[in-house]
């Protein structure tokens, strides 16, 4: 199934926008870190597209929740406008027993491990809206907001991401101009 999705960076304090979305109605309803660990079987990734590069990827995530850690493997097929915004992904993934393992064998079968993102997660709700905020070891706080139940039905990709966008918008936060980022581009243009 294709989900849409925004992700927008944040330039408040975690403490200001926790603050602001609280004044707003929301509740915090969950809390864990994500770990993320990103392979392909490209080795040179210099020289190829980020589209290119996330489609030939897959993903080692680790959710560790009240002090208990659960890891998948993960694809995600990703969907893009004409400018190279991300509308739609699909997901596939299944649960993995050991992540050290898994990350060995991908490691062993020569995939190259271009990126690690590490993030503490804090989903807030306001009846059916939900928004994760994700604050990225050396990148900062975004807002990440997916389709959901609060949304009208048979919106188009397009609508859908400019209803997203236009409710993100009126939270008053200092927001970036980009509502499609990028964390794993933006990690590897700071390496």
């Amino acid at each position: 199934m294709q989900e849409t999705e925004i992700t927008v960076q944040v330039f408040n304090t975690k403490d200001d926008l926790f603050k602001q979305l609280k004044n707003l109605g929301y509740n915090i309803v969950e809390n864990f870190q994500l770990n993320d660990w990103y392979f392909t079987k490209l080795n040179d990734i210099s020289n190829i597209s980020f589209q290119e590069l996330i489609n030939n990827s897959i993903l080692i995530r680790e959710v560790v929740e009240d002090g208990k850690a659960h890891t998948q493997i993960c694809y995600k097929k990703k969907y893009y406008d004409s400018l190279g915004n991300v509308i739609s992904e699909e997901k596939t993934k299944t649960n993995v027993e050991d992540r050290d393992k898994i990350i060995s064998i991908l490691t062993q079968a020569g995939l190259n491990n271009y990126c690690d993102i590490h993030n503490d997660s804090y989903v807030f709700t306001k009846g059916n809206q939900e928004l994760a905020i994700q604050v990225v070891d050396g990148l900062g706080i975004f807002i990440e907001y997916e389709e959901d139940d609060s949304m009208p039905k048979n919106m188009t990709n397009e609508e859908k991401i400019e209803y997203m966008i236009n409710i993100v918008k009126k939270l008053g936060l200092k927001l970036g101009t980009d509502y499609s980022c990028k964390k794993v581009l933006m990690k590897l243009k700071n390496k």
